[in-house]
């Protein structure tokens, strides 16, 4: 309980659901002994300790809630908030827990960013001032994270809930890129969630102002919307939109200003369009464009875009009756993918299991379908 000196002791009693008197006997050198278990319990969960700490106390670890819109961090909205020092710190935090899910997935990141929701959504409700504009800013950007982080563990309804309220700060800013960014992201779910007619209303709502959108942007809501229109088998109007985001994603090489698009690169685009290929029932016309973004990733930390790559290349070789090829690829899907628990990857390998089916009799597919069969069962559920 020291560790948390920080909140009063008005507030960790508040938490722990205790008197005032008990926490300051408790928290005395020789003071209150804590013999009961219940008594370890309520305090855990009131002060959210981690899990080794629980364990040492006899504890089970905790339990993640699946629902997204409860809080996590029990003390996040206690303790008074100071806007700047608060925002300049979770900035660091984000910008590794950005590196992390590009490198691990989201399961082993997303318990710690939903503990700090609860924090900047504090901030965001009661700074006031020239503070304001930072807090939803960033508040803004850093939900809107939490939500593909739900995204891609394969919970749409949570990536829906967070990037609903990532919008709201949004619309409070009246900043018409961050606004089309977000409604991208939420065009970008629905697609995920097999409704792109949802998808594309949304996609055209961002692209309302396209000429105050810069180059990646433009390219990355593009992208988009083709693979909304590939869904819906509009194949004259998702070409359109893609050859127009591949000439976007080559003028924001040179973009100096800032957005929440970086990672929208002429590669990245070239993977996405690939994936509408396939959407439309044309694998042969995905496996140049697949290979392109495969050639530009080479070397790239970006190894969940690389795994989910490769995953949609296999598919593509299958589909397009190449099983030598998709063979070839798949092992090296499989090979970044065990470490990633992306449920996107994981749905694509999935996808895969199905296709190379027909040539069961190969052993070498046997072998395949063994490890497919294995990653599959083995990945954890969505948190």
């Amino acid at each position: 309980m020291r560790q948390y000196a920080g909140a009063s002791q008005t507030q960790i009693a508040i938490a722990c659901g205790m008197t005032q008197g008990k926490v300051s006997e408790t928290m005395k050198p020789r003071g209150r002994q804590v013999l009961t278990l219940e008594v370890f319990e309520r305090i855990a969960d009131g002060l959210d300790m981690p899990d080794p700490a629980r364990m040492e106390l006899g504890l089970a670890p905790r339990k993640v809630s699946n629902n997204p819109a409860e809080p996590v961090a029990k003390l996040g909205n206690l303790p008074t908030v100071t806007t700047p020092p608060v925002i300049t710190g979770l900035r660091e935090v984000l910008k590794a827990h950005i590196q992390a899910d590009a490198l691990m997935g989201p399961l082993f990141i997303l318990p710690a960013v939903r503990n700090q929701t609860s924090l900047i959504e504090r901030a965001c409700q009661t700074t006031r001032g020239a503070d304001r504009i930072e807090a939803l800013s960033f508040g803004s950007e850093f939900i809107e994270f939490c939500g593909w982080l739900h995204q891609d563990a394969g919970d749409f309804k949570g990536a829906m809930y967070w990037t609903d309220r990532a919008l709201e700060y949004a619309m409070e800013l009246d900043d018409q890129r961050v606004i089309s960014y977000i409604l991208m992201r939420k065009s970008n779910i629905a697609t995920d969630d097999g409704d792109p007619a949802r998808a594309l209303a949304l996609a055209n709502t961002a692209l309302k102002n396209a000429d105050a959108l810069t180059p990646r942007l433009r390219a990355v809501i593009l992208r988009q919307r083709a693979n909304a229109h590939a869904m819906l088998r509009q194949r004259r109007e998702f070409e359109a939109d893609a050859e127009e985001a591949l000439v976007q994603a080559a003028a924001g090489i040179a973009q100096e200003e800032h957005d929440r698009a970086s990672y929208c690169s002429p590669a990245y685009v070239e993977m996405e369009i690939g994936a509408a290929w396939t959407h439309l029932g044309h694998p042969v016309a995905a496996l140049p464009a697949f290979e392109e973004s495969r050639a530009r990733m080479n070397g790239s930390t970006q190894l969940r875009d690389q795994a989910l790559c490769l995953a949609r290349l296999a598919n593509a070789y299958a589909a397009a009756d190449k099983p030598s090829e998709a063979l070839t690829v798949a092992q090296q899907a499989l090979t970044l993918t065990r470490s990633l628990g992306s449920a996107r990857v994981i749905t694509q390998l999935e996808r895969l299991r199905r296709r190379i089916t027909r040539w069961s009799h190969d052993p070498a597919v046997s072998d395949l379908s063994r490890e497919l069969d294995l990653l599959t069962s083995a990945s954890q559920p969505p948190v």
